[in-house]
């Protein structure tokens, strides 16, 4: 499956001042496929090492940090020959082998024209006692496939009619291609973006419908307990059972937002006999670093600087992936395609949003609410303040709050996502744009 970090992998590689790679990212988010197809396609040769399995390897960290002595007995242990000037070294499962993190360093000051990549679980990262060496490593950050990644892999035609929208020159899609770029967004929401969950989808949905949805919801709970695993595994210093009961905490709450609108996140309730933010932020903050959830902070104006306007403690929460999000709700597959689950989708609509903003973004994403007026998220464009309004009704629905930021704020432009077409209100500057283009708009 073709993943659009290629690019930046591609450019890493050819760039001047290439230092050792750091490659980021939750668990199964496809970092060691992306790795070795690079070095498949882009160097004459690679050397993989699992340093998770290789674990008389760790010695070799422990007695050295020089390049030329780690390399020599990385040679002789694997008996392998690495050509420092042409090929492609990968440390992968980094975080599980003391000393490794350390020595990028030495790489970086004594064999700077090695090409080296670094990967691991953030969650593993989260926890590790070493810090990277400031200054000495480039990062990439990997994200769940978003939509647009998910076309390609799983339909191309309509991807290629989702490529070909131009958010800057928008037009009115032909109703068939605007009803099936809907019905790919559905079987996102069930599917998600993690490759592996993606790849049984698109191997069995031509064959068997059902098949499919069920073999892609058995993995999907085998994932979630996997990371419940993790949580025990890497967590440190930090409560597990707390981590679990904020991780279960997302979707219960997303879940109860009726209608339109996810609430602010609450604390009470989440881990028993505490409340109040002080408790959850520090298992919070491990989710967030682990890229297990994306958290938006709510702005009470829209004003540069937007992180200014914000407070730590008022937020809402979302989930990683879509995928992910519908098995811990046990939403039926069926359910989410037939679109039946009524005013409760809007959390769906909204969280998907998210998920995409985030993988473009890389950081905190920011709502907005002023009075009663409250909008899903904001982006900055330049100097420029974006709303972006999420309705998940296939009705046409006056946007109150986005007329109220629009008149106060006077924005370059405003968009309300929903079901519906492109359609524009000149004298406002509010563009309609169907929900799956959300990606287009950073």
């Amino acid at each position: 499956m073709k993943r659009t970090i290629m690019d930046d992998l591609i450019k890493w590689k050819s760039s001047p001042g290439r230092k050792p790679l750091v490659l980021k990212g939750a668990r199964q988010v496809g970092k060691t496929y992306i790795l070795e197809k690079f070095g498949q396609e882009y160097f004459k040769k690679y050397h993989y090492i699992d340093l998770r399995e290789n674990k008389n390897i760790g010695n070799i960290f422990k007695d050295t940090y020089n390049p030329r002595e780690i390399i020599r007995q990385l040679e002789f242990v694997l008996r392998i020959q690495i050509n420092i000037t042409s090929d492609l070294l990968i440390f992968d499962e980094i975080q599980d082998c003391k000393g490794a993190i350390t020595s990028l360093k030495y790489f970086q000051k004594d064999m700077s024209g090695l090409a080296l990549i670094a990967a691991g679980s953030h969650l593993g990262m989260t926890k590790n006692e070493e810090s990277f060496p400031v200054g000495k490593v480039n990062f990439l950050y990997m994200f769940p496939m978003n939509f647009e990644e998910f076309l390609l892999a799983a339909d191309e035609q309509t991807y290629k009619q989702y490529k070909n929208f131009n958010i800057d020159n928008p037009f009115v899609l032909p109703e068939v291609i605007h009803n099936r770029l809907l019905e790919m967004m559905r079987y996102y929401f069930v599917t998600g973006g993690l490759p592996e969950v993606v790849g049984k989808f698109v191997s069995l949905i031509k064959e068997d419908e059902r098949e499919a949805l069920n073999v892609v919801r058995e993995r999907q709970k085998e994932l979630v307990e996997g990371y419940n695993a993790d949580f025990s595994k890497y967590s440190g210093t930090v409560n597990a059972n707390h981590i679990h009961n904020v991780f279960e905490s997302i979707p219960a709450q997303l879940s109860k937002a009726f209608d339109e609108e996810v609430p602010k996140y609450i604390f009470k309730g989440v881990i028993p006999n505490q409340k109040g933010y002080e408790r959850i932020s520090g298992p919070l903050g491990w989710l967030v670093k682990g890229r297990l959830c994306i958290k938006s902070l709510i702005a009470s104006k829209a004003e540069h600087p937007l992180r200014s306007y914000c407070q730590e403690n008022k937020f809402k929460a979302y989930l990683f992936d879509m995928g992910i999000l519908n098995c811990m709700l046990n939403t039926p597959p069926e359910a989410i395609l037939a679109e039946s689950l009524g005013s409760y989708k809007g959390f769906l609509a909204e969280n998907f949003v998210a998920q995409e903003l985030y993988s473009y973004l890389n950081t905190e994403l920011i709502a907005w609410s002023e009075g009663r007026s409250e909008i899903e998220f904001l982006i900055s464009k330049n100097e420029h303040i974006i709303p972006i309004e999420v309705k998940s009704s296939n009705r046409s629905r006056k946007s109150k709050s986005l007329d109220v930021f629009v008149s106060k704020y006077k924005p370059e432009r405003a968009y309300k996502l929903s079901n519906q077409n492109f359609g524009k209100q000149e004298k406002k500057k509010i563009i309609t744009l169907p929900i799956y283009f959300c990606g287009k708009l950073v």
